[in-house]
């Protein structure tokens, strides 16, 4: 397969220094040679994000946190993920912060269209927050609220005005930290909802059969594929910024992994939120190496 891989190193999303580095630390364990040893890579090298000072976060926005540096950098990542798709290549976006699935998706949507993708979301947090409700003022918490045209303008119309993924379309997987307002938004837009009690009580298996069900009965042909390594539990990935205890297992978010791959559906990866200043004795960085390995060898048998 042909693979373009794309950095973000950006932690103004999340206002919560070292996972900028992310990047950079995987890129020194082997990130790249862990897909070239199953495909054509191209390294699309780092997206830039201009400096912006602590003192001046909430200059754009009173309730937003360093609003023009996350949107100018998003617009140059969803332009980098449109020109890869359109190389017939898979963009996998490696961060940094949540809120580079801004940018993501609206590459992703502007490239497959609105009405044709779906968006799997595998993440502690639901990340549906707008500027409107958000407790922390941390864009992280809100690009899947704004890929589905709801929030603040200047994040629902970034790349391209309008609504990025219907929201019946979106899968969310493993979630077990929702704000109140995001209980409220997942419930009147009609999300599809794997909690990670569902997951526990009724198995990783029977979750994913019926993820896989509802995906041929909405007749989804194209899907983004967002993973935050805090979908994981804590003890797995001690290296991320909010992590949420009880949470996946490793196998089973292998197994998620390779059963959204499996689909050849996928045409756009994200893997974020892993910040090696909070990794313990190299736990966090083996765990996303052997994440990165699985979502390789997946692809490798699309």
């Amino acid at each position: 397969m042909n693979i373009s891989i794309i950095s973000m190193p950006l932690f103004y999303g999340c206002d919560n220094p070292g996972v900028e580095n992310g990047p950079k630390v995987l890129r020194d364990n082997n990130l790249i040679n862990i897909f070239k040893k199953n495909h054509n890579v191209t390294d699309m090298g780092d997206v830039y994000v201009e400096h912006a000072d602590a003192i001046n976060k909430y200059v754009a926005n009173k309730k937003m946190k360093y609003l023009d540096e996350v949107i100018n950098a998003n617009v140059e990542l969803a332009n980098k993920v449109y020109s890869a798709l359109e190389n017939n290549t898979l963009p996998i976006t490696i961060g940094g912060d949540h809120s580079l699935a801004l940018g993501s998706v609206a590459g992703t949507s502007k490239y497959h269209g609105n009405d044709n993708i779906a968006v799997v979301w595998v993440d502690a947090h639901g990340d549906i927050n707008t500027d409107e409700t958000t407790p922390s003022g941390n864009i992280h918490g809100m690009p899947l609220a704004a890929s589905m045209g709801i929030g603040h303008s200047d994040l629902t119309n970034l790349y391209f005005n309008g609504q990025k993924v219907k929201p019946e379309n979106i899968f969310l997987l493993g979630v077990r930290d929702l704000d109140i307002g995001e209980l409220e938004l997942i419930s009147k837009n009609n999300l599809n909802l794997w909690k990670i009690q569902d997951i526990q009580y009724r198995g990783i298996n029977t979750v994913l059969d019926e993820f896989k069900a509802s995906l041929k009965d909405k007749n989804i042909n194209n899907i983004h594929l967002s993973f935050d390594i805090d979908g994981l539990d804590p003890s797995y990935v001690p290296g991320t910024g909010t992590p949420v205890e009880n949470g996946l297992t490793f196998l089973e978010g292998q197994n998620i992994l390779e059963t959204i791959l499996d689909t050849n559906l996928v045409r756009s990866i994200d893997f974020v939120e892993f910040n090696p200043a909070l990794d313990k004795n190299n736990r966090t960085i083996e765990t996303c190496t052997e994440l990165l390995k699985i979502i390789s060898n997946s692809l490798k048998n699309n």
